[in-house]
């Protein structure tokens, strides 16, 4: 009979976890953060021992003492693969997600700021000039520029002879990499890039949360490094004593080969290089998926030392105001 009764607890155990863990696989957060370790663990370096004995017990001593106990080496390992400099500072992504984004997003309210559809409300109140925006929808409700509420039909009706314009999901777990970011020009109804229907592409890439914005084209200090994509600034802010302070360095994520996207992922084309904030780049810039640094970009030898990003103030204060 025992035997029994551990049999049936046995199996209702892993009957619960299993439903669980179906459940967690359809939150968006949790596909998210796996696409990202996936990602993370396909970088060749990340488990090369590339630390010298000596980087070890530097790093050892300085996470027991500010941390309470030590970590792995692998994120250590990976960033000086890459950079061939040590820092003992370096933070690993799970490290920073579970204590120190934490301290600016105390519950799950949080994630509202993660839809890019809520940017204007919040940009608007601060007086930041932000793209134009034709069209968004959210739950699957369709709105035009003034925020009316309008038909899937109307939407497709309205848009059919839009011509140039940038789509893109609003919600951060969709969009993380770039993904489905596009370039478009609507003709009568039909994309000319892709030379796809615009209602096929809707329906197959934007089934929810996504907008339609008019496209922009970068300062020339940017557009001048890669001028087909909108090169963007990767910029963290948080509160630290009842100031607002940006994480050094702010990144540039530069687009390449084509592409109308800027940098698109661990996997994905593109560059990053940190910049100063005086807006001078650093000397180099990285292409993770090649595990390549370049001096200058490989399409337009635009050469990054030196190179001054105009007004790269003003950049750092908005952001810290939209905070």
């Amino acid at each position: 009979m025992k035997r029994v009764f551990y049999w049936l607890s046995f199996t209702l155990y892993w009957k619960i976890f299993y439903r669980l863990y179906l459940i967690a696989r359809k939150h968006p957060r949790y596909n998210y953060h796996c696409k990202f370790i996936n990602n993370l663990s396909k970088i060749k370096d990340i488990k090369t021992n590339i630390l010298t004995k000596e980087q070890k017990i530097e790093t050892d001593k300085f996470y027991k003492k500010y941390y309470g106990k030590k970590i792995s080496y692998s994120f250590h390992n990976m960033i000086v693969g890459y950079n061939n400099f040590f820092d003992v500072k370096y933070i690993s992504p799970d490290i920073f997600w579970k204590f120190i984004d934490k301290l600016n997003r105390q519950d799950s309210s949080g994630f509202i700021f993660y839809d890019k559809n809520f940017l204007y409300n919040f940009s608007e109140r601060a007086k930041i000039k932000t793209p134009k925006r034709f069209f968004y929808s959210t739950n699957n409700l369709f709105f035009d520029s003034n925020d009316n509420i309008i038909s899937k039909e109307e939407l497709y009706k309205k848009i059919s002879n839009l011509g140039e314009a940038f789509i893109k999901p609003t919600n951060m777990f969709d969009s993380g990499y770039a993904k489905n970011c596009k370039l478009i020009n609507i003709i009568d109804g039909i994309d000319l890039y892709s030379r796809k229907g615009i209602k096929d592409i809707i329906k197959k890439y934007y089934s929810h949360d996504f907008i339609i914005q008019e496209k922009i084209v970068c300062h020339k200090s940017i557009s001048d490094i890669y001028p087909n994509a909108v090169n963007t600034f990767s910029i963290y802010t948080f509160i630290w004593n009842g100031e607002i302070k940006t994480i050094d360095k702010p990144i540039l994520k530069i687009g390449m080969n084509g592409s109308s996207t800027d940098y698109s992922g661990i996997q994905g084309n593109g560059l990053i290089i940190a910049i100063n904030d005086d807006g001078i780049l650093f000397d180099s810039a990285l292409c993770i998926k090649q595990s390549k640094w370049y001096s200058y970009h490989p399409n337009t030898k635009v050469l990054f030392k030196n190179h001054k990003i105009e007004n790269f103030q003003k950049v750092l204060e908005t952001a810290k105001k939209l905070h």
